[in-house]
């Protein structure tokens, strides 16, 4: 496996297999990626009713949609925070 300037290469265990990949993030934040997905998978499949390819799918669906809303609450945290700092100028400039 080639590895480029700054990365590092992880094997990571999810859903009871392991993964090998490589990432420039710390070990720290892949570590927390893994166990978040881990931990979501094994939410999915806790009814015992699907099987772990369909947990994997249900699980991804939903991270999809918290990063989906995340990424939509900050644009509106944008939105606002230019808003604010236009309004906070307009007062500076009318004194």
């Amino acid at each position: 496996m080639i590895t480029r300037k700054g990365e590092a290469t992880y094997t990571l265990r999810v859903a009871g297999r392991d993964y090998t990949l490589t990432s420039t993030d710390s070990p720290e934040h892949v570590r927390r990626v893994a166990v978040y997905v881990d931990r979501k998978i094994a939410e999915t499949g806790s009814s015992g009713f699907v099987n772990r390819e369909t947990a994997a799918v249900i699980a991804g669906l939903s991270m999809a949609d918290e990063l989906l809303n995340a990424q939509d609450d900050n644009t509106r945290l944008r939105r606002e925070l230019m808003q604010a700092r236009q309004e906070l100028n307009e007062l500076k400039h009318a004194r």
